[in-house]
């Protein structure tokens, strides 16, 4: 085998050598499949025996390059595998790979105290990853495990729904945003329904109707998928506040672009805070042709909506104040609350709580609170407020 890998690594366009590496691959595959068969029947031997006086699962994991959670897995579905009259030689074969054999030991598990026989379910599911696959196999203990406990299904979507999160991130100095998504079942197959359909017809009119749908930089599968991602929340964004069920909101995409008669320098607002307040955040001068989004990131000016597009809303600004979608952001200085254009600011201006030590984001439906308070004739401008989380908001008022 090392000899074909030195020659697979040789380069050229050796024919020979391609049917080679294939066929190495499946020798040493199935190889490593049987050596797992072999593991597990030597650990249920092993466990049978008492070859570890603390169990042999933790002592797998000191012994193998496992962690201990695995190797109380291996000796678990080892325990259950060993009580198969004959599945020894199925192990061993080098056909049943760890997926079959990890179907094979919950079907025993499945069923043990019930009527039905193990070894009788045991073959059924082995039956089935012989003629459809691992996949198709622990589809079937599935099945089984909600027909001799009942709700079973519905116990499992539960703990998934619980260890479901989204969790976003930005890398590359700020500018790039990384976002980890792990959904349940039924919850990740809306989403990704939603995006594979976007994608099948980014593919279908470029490669049967000769169009574009997408920009040419998006050449690759996972291309499109962040595509696709990003039209479905644009979709949200542009429909109506009943439909999003998000009437407190405004789109994110907001960008934030230098007024004309703004500073060089970084400027901050004028407004003095209250007493051992974080100063809201500075910004500096925008390059011309450019424009920032609300999470602060520099942007070409012309990769956002043209002007006039209901899709771009543009917020003006010298840092101090401006203009959101053309109406001055201080316009009704006596109203009670903030305007969504002052939002708008404060989300570009402020980004979190600015409590000392808070870094709740905007996310935490931050309140717009008034430095000088509005009953004592503070006025509702931008440079009267600050955000604050529902928490410290309390704590402000209450320091007063």
């Amino acid at each position: 085998m090392r000899e074909v890998l030195e020659r697979a690594r040789a380069g050229g366009d050796d024919v020979g050598r391609v049917d080679a590496v294939r066929e190495a691959i499946v020798e040493v595959g199935r190889a490593a499949q049987a050596l797992h068969g072999m593991l597990l029947a030597l650990v249920g031997e092993g466990d049978r025996l008492g070859i570890a006086r603390g169990g042999v699962g933790p002592w797998l994991a000191t012994v193998l390059d496992v962690t201990e959670g695995r190797a109380r897995a291996l000796a678990h579905d080892a325990r259950l595998l060993a009580r198969l009259p004959g599945v020894e030689g199925e192990l061993c074969s080098g056909v049943i790979g760890p997926d079959s054999a990890r179907a094979l030991a919950r079907t025993v598990k499945a069923v043990r105290a019930t009527g039905l026989d193990p070894a009788v379910e045991a073959a059924k599911t082995l039956e089935v990853t012989r003629e459809r696959g691992a996949r198709a196999g622990l589809e079937r203990v599935r099945v089984l495990e909600e027909q001799v406990a009942p709700g079973s299904i519905e116990a499992r979507h539960a703990r998934e729904r619980e260890r479901s999160f989204a969790r976003f991130a930005t890398c590359g100095e700020g500018q790039m945003h990384r976002c980890e998504i792990l959904l349940d079942p039924v919850r990740g197959a809306v989403f990704q329904a939603a995006v594979d359909l976007q994608v099948a017809e980014m593919i279908r009119t470029r490669q049967f109707d000769g169009g574009e749908i997408v920009p040419e930089d998006v050449r690759s599968t996972e291309q499109m998928n962040a595509e696709a991602v990003t039209r479905l929340a644009q979709v949200f964004l542009d429909a109506p506040p009943e439909q999003r069920r998000a009437h407190f909101s405004l789109p994110a995409l907001a960008v934030t672009i230098q007024g004309p008669t703004a500073p060089a320098a970084a400027v901050k607002n004028p407004a003095v805070p209250a007493a051992g307040m974080k100063d809201p955040a500075v910004h500096t001068e925008i390059p011309a042709g450019c424009a920032r989004t609300v999470f602060g990131a520099l942007v070409p000016a012309g990769r956002l909506p043209r002007r006039g597009d209901p899709r771009r809303h543009e917020l003006v600004t010298d840092g101090r104040t401006g203009t959101f979608d053309g109406i001055a952001l201080d316009h009704d200085p006596r109203a009670r609350l903030a305007s969504p254009g002052q939002r708008a600011f404060l989300g570009w201006r402020d980004r979190y709580c600015t409590y000392p030590g808070c870094d709740r984001p905007l996310t935490f439906a931050l309140h717009a609170h008034h430095v000088v308070p509005f009953a004592q004739g503070g006025g509702t401008s931008v440079g009267n407020l600050r955000l604050y989380c529902t928490e410290h908001h309390t704590t402000v008022h209450h320091e007063r």
